[in-house]
C-alpha cells in the first residue's frame, strides 16, 4: 500500500504521502479507549519487528515527519523486548537487527528534545550495541567502494550507525547524566553507562596487552619496513597485514600500539586520580604464573640490559665511523673531485644508516622477543597486583647494586672488595680513594648543605655505599658505627631539614602535601635584581645554577632513600607524583583541573565558577594573561603579569574560549612555572632510580613506595621481625623475656593511632614497609634499658632501636610507653 505513495522515476515522495503515511503506520499505534491490556506494548513490538527491521526506503525518507508521533519509551522497550524473552516469535536476522539500530537512531535524532529524557532509549541502544557488535564490524569492514556508488541504503545505514560515536550523538547520551537528579531509575540507567565505560576499557586492555605481550609474533612481516622505506616513499594502502593483524590505513604496527596503549594509559590515570573503576579491574594475573613471573622478569631485564649495552657500543663504533667519513668528505680538492667524493660518501652514508636501521629494527624485535614481560611491565604495570611489583622494583635495585658492586651488595662486603681489589688499604691504596670519595663529616646544624657540598661530585656513585660521620654543635666527632642506621639517620634529618617550610624550596597544599615550590626560580630572580645583580653576569648564573643543583640534590637524595628501602615521613602531592611515573618516557604530564585544585584550592573555584558561569564571561574582563607572584613570602607582593598565549593580553575570554583559558591557566601553574625547578629534582632523581622503575607505579603507589604502608599495623608481623639486645636476647628455650611479653601484649591492646606513633617514635615514619616488617632495615629491635622503672622507653631512631626499661606491671609500661609516644619524647639519637 505504502509503495504506491513512492514516484519511482526521480525519488521523490509524491504530495501528501507523508501525511498517508503517517495515518498508516500511527493508527495501529494509537490505542483505541476500549484496547485491552498490553495493546500498546504488543503493537510497537510488531511496528519495531516487523517494520523498523526492514530495508524500507520510504520510512528512511519519511523519519521527520514519523518521529513527531512516536512514544519514545514505548519504542525503545519494544527494541529491549526484540533481545529478551517477551516476544515468542523467533528473533529477526541479524540483517533485519541491524536496520532496526539504524532506523531507531535515525527516529531518535529527528525527536530532538522528546529523547532527551529517554533513559529507556540508552537502554535500547546499549542492548543492541551488545549483541551487534561483530556483526557491525562484518557488515561495514570490508567495504572498499566509495560513497558515490554505493547502495542508497548502504550508505543510510553507514552513516546512522556511525553517527553513534560522532560527538554531537554522545555528547547527547552524556547530557543526561548531568541532570542533578538522582532518583533509583536514573542510578540504574547511569550504571548502564558505567557498563559502557568498563566494557570498553576491557577492551582497549586486552588489546593494549596482546600489542605488547605479542609483539614479536605480531613483527615477523614487518622486518624491512626501515630497509624499504629508505629507498623508496611508501604507498598509500587500504590496509597492512601485520602477523595475523590487520591495521588501519596509513597506520604501522608501532604507531597503531603506540595509539592504542596510550589511550588506555590515559583511562589509567583518569581512574587513579579518581577511582571510577572496579577494584581489581586492571588486573590481569591468570595470564601469567605469578610464582615465576618476579624472576623471570628480572632475568629478562639482565638480558636486554646485556642487549642494549651491546648495541650502545655499536653504535658509538658507527659514529666514529660517520664522524671520519664526513671529514673525508670535506678535503681541499677541485669541484668535481670533491663531488665525485660527496656522492661515494653519500651512497656510503646511506647504506650505513640502512644497515643500522635494519640491525636496530632487528634489535627491536629481539627485545620483544626475550622481554615481553617487561614490554607489560613498562607499558601496562597495573595488570600486575601492586605488592609484585614492588618485588620487582626491589630486584631491579639489588640488581643494578649487584652490577655496581661487583657482586657485593653489602656495603661492608662491598668495602672489604674493594680492598682485595685495590691491594689492601695502604696510604696511596685506590681503595681507600673510592671509599674516602663516599664518605663524609657532616655537621649538625646543616646536613643538607654538609652532604650537597661532599656528596655532589659523585653524580650516580651515590649508589655506593657511604659512610657518615656526624659533628656536633661543638665539633666533636659523634660516636656511632653505620650498619645502615647512620646512613638512615643522615637521609631523613637532611630532607627533613631542606623540605621543611622555612627553607621555602617547598610547599604544602592543605592536604600538607608537597611539591616545589613553583614560584622560587622567580623569587631568586627578584632577590638578585634587588642585590644589584645583571642577569647573564657571571654571578647570576652561579647563584642560579646553585639553586637549580639543590633541586637537583634534593632528587639524588630521595633517590638513595628509594634505593636503599629507607622511608622517609612525607607527603607528596599526587601531581608531582605523577611527573615521576612520567619522566622515564616519551610521555608528558598533562595538566588538568583537577591537578589545580589539588595546587590551589582558591585558584580552582575561581575557574570552576568561570567554567559554570550563565551569563556573559566577557563581562569579567579577563584576558589570556595571569598574575605571578614574584616575592617571597613576608616581603612586599610583587607580581608579573604573564601571557599564557601570544598576544594573550589582546585576547579576551569569552564564553567560546573559556574551556581553553581555563586549560591555559592549569598549564601554567602546574607546568611552565615550575618546569625549571621539576626539572632538576627529576634529573637527581633519575640519577639513582632507573625512571623506567618508576614507571610501574601511579602516583597513590609511589607515595606508598616512597612513605610506606597506610594499612593497619600488623603487630603479629612486626614482633616475628624483631630482633632483641641485652637481657632481652632470646635464649635456648625460645622464651621471650617477661617485659618483652608485656610489651606485646600492651602493642596489640593499643589503637592503630597509638600503634603508629610507636612505630615513628622507633623508625621515625608512622608507615610500615610495603612488603611487611622484614623489609625494615635496619630491623626493629628493642633493648633492655636497666631496671628503674621510673624511666621513659627511649630510641635510638637510626638503628630503629627501642631501649625498654625492664617494667614489671602491664599498667606501668603502658603508662610510661603512651607517655613517650604521645608527647614524642626526645629521640636518643646515639
Amino acid at each position: 500500500m505504502l509503495v504506491g505513495f513512492y514516484n519511482k522515476d526521480n525519488g521523490a515522495l509524491e504530495e501528501n504521502t507523508a501525511l498517508y503515511l503517517q495515518k498508516a503506520v500511527f493508527v495501529p499505534l494509537t490505542p483505541p479507549e476500549d484496547a485491552p491490556a498490553g495493546f500498546l506494548q504488543r503493537a510497537y513490538a510488531e511496528f519495531a519487528e516487523s517494520f523498523l527491521a526492514q530495508p524500507l526506503l520510504l520510512l528512511e525518507n519519511s523519519t521527520v515527519s514519523l518521529a513527531g508521533q512516536i512514544d519514545v519509551d514505548a519504542l525503545s522497550q519494544a527494541v529491549v523486548d526484540v533481545y529478551g524473552t517477551s516476544t515468542q516469535k523467533p528473533r529477526p536476522s541479524s540483517e533485519e537487527l541491524i536496520y532496526l539500530l539504524a532506523h531507531v537512531v535515525d527516529l531518535q535524532k529527528q525527536m530532538h528534545e522528546k529523547s532527551q529524557g529517554s533513559l529507556l532509549y540508552l537502554k535500547a541502544v546499549y542492548t543492541q550495541l551488545s549483541f551487534l557488535s561483530n556483526n557491525i564490524r562484518l557488515r561495514f569492514a570490508g567495504s572498499s567502494k566509495a560513497d558515490d556508488v554505493k547502495p542508497a541504503q548502504d550508505k543510510y545505514l553507514e552513516a546512522h550507525i556511525r553517527s553513534l560515536v560522532d560527538k554531537e550523538e554522545i555528547t547527547r547520551l552524556l547530557k543526561r547524566f548531568t541532570a542533578s537528579q538522582t532518583n533509583s531509575m536514573e542510578q540504574n540507567y547511569a550504571s548502564l553507562l558505567a557498563g559502557y565505560a568498563i566494557t570498553l576499557t576491557l577492551f582497549l586492555k586486552n588489546l593494549s596487552f596482546t600489542l605488547l605481550y605479542n609483539a614479536s609474533d605480531l613483527l615477523k612481516n614487518d622486518c624491512n619496513n626501515a630497509v624499504q622505506s629508505a629507498f623508496s616513499s611508501p604507498k598509500p594502502k587500504r590496509s597492512e597485514q601485520v602477523g595475523n593483524y590487520y591495521v588501519v590505513p596509513g597506520l604501522d604496527f608501532r604507531m597503531f600500539k603506540t595509539i592504542v596503549t596510550t589511550a588506555i594509559q590515559m583511562l589509567y590515570e583518569r581512574d587513579s586520580r579518581r577511582k571510577f573503576l572496579p577494584t581489581d579491574h586492571w588486573h590481569m594475573t591468570s595470564y601469567f604464573d605469578m610464582t615465576q613471573f618476579v624472576p623471570a622478569v628480572v632475568t629478562e631485564e639482565q638480558r636486554q640490559h646485556d642487549l642494549r649495552h651491546a648495541g650502545n657500543a655499536e653504535e658509538d663504533e658507527d659514529m666514529d665511523v660517520d664522524d671520519e667519513d664526513s671529514e673525508d668528505g670535506m678535503e681541499d680538492h677541485s669541484y668535481s673531485a670533491s663531488s665525485r667524493a660527496f656522492a661515494r660518501t653519500s651512497r656510503y652514508a646511506l647504506l650505513e644508516r640502512m644497515r643500522r636501521q635494519r640491525e636496530k629494527s632487528q634489535r627491536d624485535r629481539l627485545l620483544a622477543t626475550i622481554g615481553p614481560k617487561l614490554e607489560i611491565l613498562r607499558n601496562m604495570p597495573y595488570v600486575l597486583p601492586f605488592e609484585a611489583r614492588v618485588r620487582i622494583f626491589r630486584e631491579f635495585v639489588h640488581l643494578d647494586k649487584l652490577r655496581r658492586r661487583d657482586g657485593f651488595p653489602d656495603p661492608d662486603a662491598w668495602r672489604a672488595h674493594m680492598m682485595d681489589r685495590h691491594g689492601g688499604w695502604g696510604e696511596n691504596s685506590p681503595a681507600r680513594s673510592v671509599v674516602a670519595r663516599h664518605s663524609a663529616r657532616i655537621r649538625r646544624d646543616s646536613i643538607f648543605e654538609s652532604a650537597m657540598n661532599q656528596f655532589w661530585e659523585l653524580g650516580e656513585g651515590l649508589k655506593e655505599p657511604i659512610q657518615i660521620t656526624f659533628i656536633d654543635d661543638f665539633g666533636n666527632e659523634e660516636a656511632g658505627i653505620d650498619g645502615g642506621g647512620v646512613t638512615k639517620e643522615f637521609l631523613t634529618c637532611a630532607l627533613m631539614q631542606v623540605l621543611s617550610p622555612e627553607e621555602e624550596l617547598f610547599e604544602s597544599n592543605t592536604e600538607n602535601a608537597i611539591y616545589p615550590s613553583p614560584t622560587k626560580f622567580d623569587q631568586a630572580r627578584v632577590s638578585l635584581q634587588k642585590h644589584g645583580l645583571v642577569e647573564g653576569s657571571a654571578e647570576w648564573d652561579e647563584q642560579m645554577a646553585d639553586l637549580m643543583k639543590h633541586y637537583e640534590f634534593i632528587g639524588r637524595m630521595i633517590g638513595k632513600c628509594l634505593y636503599e628501602g629507607i622511608l622517609i615521613d612525607f607527603v607528596f602531592a599526587g601531581f608531582f607524583l605523577l611527573k615521576w611515573a612520567l619522566s622515564a618516557t616519551d610521555s608528558v604530564y598533562r595538566a588538568n583541573l583537577n591537578d589545580l585544585r589539588e595546587m590551589d584550592e582558591e585558584l580552582y573555584q575561581g575557574m570552576l565558577t568561570l567554567k559554570n558561569y550563565d551569563g556573559d564571561v566577557a563581562d569579567f574582563g579577563t584576558d589570556f594573561t595571569l598574575q605571578d607572584q614574584v616575592s617571597r613570602k613576608g616581603d612586599r607582593v610583587l607580581t608579573e603579569t604573564r601571557k599564557l598565549i601570544p598576544n594573550g593580553d589582546k585576547i579576551p575570554v569569552t564564553n567560546e574560549n573559556r574551556l581553553l583559558y581555563i586549560s591555559y591557566v592549569a598549564r601554567h601553574r602546574l607546568m611552565v612555572q615550575p618546569h625549571l625547578v621539576t626539572k632538576a629534582f627529576l634529573r637527581g632523581l633519575g640519577t639513582i632510580i632507573d625512571p623506567v622503575w618508576l614507571r610501574m607505579f601511579n602516583q597513590n603507589e609511589l607515595q606508598r613506595l616512597v612513605g610506606g604502608d597506610s594499612s593497619e599495623i600488623d603487630v603479629e608481623d612486626l614482633r616475628r621481625n624483631t630482633i632483641y639486645g641485652g637481657l632481652y636476647v632470646i635464649g635456648d628455650d625460645h622464651e621471650e623475656h617477661p617485659t618483652v611479653k608485656l610489651f606485646w601484649d600492651v602493642v596489640q591492646s593499643l589503637p592503630d593511632d597509638d600503634r603508629r606513633l610507636l612505630l615513628k617514635y622507633v623508625t621515625s615514619t608512622p608507615r610500615a614497609p610495603l612488603l611487611g616488617f622484614s623489609q625494615l632495615s635496619p630491623k626493629f629491635s628493642i633493648r633492655d634499658a636497666g631496671v628503674d622503672e621510673a624511666r621513659l622507653p627511649s630510641t635510638s631512631t637510626c638503628v630503629n632501636l627501642l631501649k625498654l626499661p625492664r617494667y614489671s606491671t602491664k599498667e606501668t609500661l603502658r603508662e610510661k610507653l603512651l607517655y613517650a609516644i604521645r608527647s614524642n619524647a626526645r629521640f636518643d639519637l646515639s
